[in-house]
Order: structure tokens, then C-alpha cells, then sequence
């Protein structure tokens, strides 16, 4: 598996919008595929700032994505920086993709000087993101779906998980 950014990729914004089209955006009002492709573009610019997103390759396919980006959820404006879009193509599920990708995550966030993580999820999820070292918040609305907020703090992690 090679773990790398989006910007050193940029073939591959088409296929993941169309995954998270196909998987999440597809069900809210007013988004078309186009929309989600201009926000991964947006993802695919930056190397060294947040928004960026990182992917993973086995052997030379796309495998899966993660992004990290800026106060995801408008509802709670003080939690700046987010997890999103965690995405492991069929495939290659249960093959380790998203934990090293969510390990990259938390090595460029701490090396850009992030001190929190944030992220939602939907309950059959979280004991997964519990594993990687993510605390529960509290549920919230997220479009007709009910998610749960969770934090990862590095003040309180010895480690990166």
C-alpha cells in the first residue's frame, strides 16, 4: 500500500467524487456530481495547508481516500479541524486502508500544529475510530442521518495511535 496526497494525483478526483456521490451525497438536496468534483478539486491543491486529502494505492489502484479539512460541520464552529471523507474503495475493505490513512492524517495535522481532530460517523462505525484513539463527543443531525462527533485530542495522546 502507498499512502500520498491528492495533489500528486490529480486523475484520481473524478473516481473519488463519484464514490462519495455514489455514497453520501447523492441522498442531500441540491448537490450533483459536479458539485462534489469541485470539492475534492478543491482537496487536490494543497500539500502543505488544510483542506487536503490523502489517498492510498494498492499495487497502482485507488484504494481509498481520507481529507482533512476545516469546520466540516457548520453547527459547531469551534471545531476547526475535521476528518472526512474516509473512503475505502469495496474492494479493499478490511485490508488496514483506512486505519493508515487516518495514521497519516494525525502525522500531518500534529506536524502542521493541529491539537484536535474532529470527526462524525455513524454508530456501526465508531468502535472502529474508538480503536484509532477517537473519544465520543455527542451525537448530532447530519442531513436526515444521525452521527456522532468524536475527538482526537494530542494532548492526550501519548502516541499516534
Amino acid at each position: 500500500m502507498k499512502i500520498s496526497l491528492l495533489t500528486d494525483h490529480p486523475e484520481a478526483v473524478t473516481t473519488i467524487a463519484q464514490w462519495y456521490f455514489d455514497e453520501w451525497a447523492h441522498t442531500a438536496p441540491h448537490i450533483t456530481l459536479d458539485t462534489v468534483i469541485e470539492k475534492v478539486t478543491e482537496k487536490a491543491s494543497n500539500r502543505n495547508k488544510i483542506p487536503l486529502a490523502i489517498i492510498a494505492h494498492v499495487e497502482d489502484h485507488l484504494a481509498g481516500v481520507l481529507e482533512l479539512k476545516i469546520r466540516e460541520n457548520k453547527n459547531y464552529p469551534d471545531y476547526e479541524h475535521w476528518i472526512g471523507g474516509v473512503y475505502t474503495h469495496s474492494a479493499y475493505r478490511r485490508q488496514g486502508i483506512a486505519g493508515a490513512l487516518i495514521h497519516r492524517a494525525k502525522e500531518m495535522a500534529c506536524g502542521m500544529g493541529v491539537k484536535k481532530l474532529y470527526l462524525q460517523c455513524e454508530s456501526f462505525n465508531i468502535a472502529f475510530y474508538k480503536k484509532l484513539g477517537f473519544e465520543l463527543l455527542h451525537t448530532a443531525q447530519h442531513h436526515n442521518v444521525e452521527t456522532t462527533i468524536m475527538v482526537w485530542d494530542t494532548n492526550v495522546q501519548s502516541e499516534l495511535v
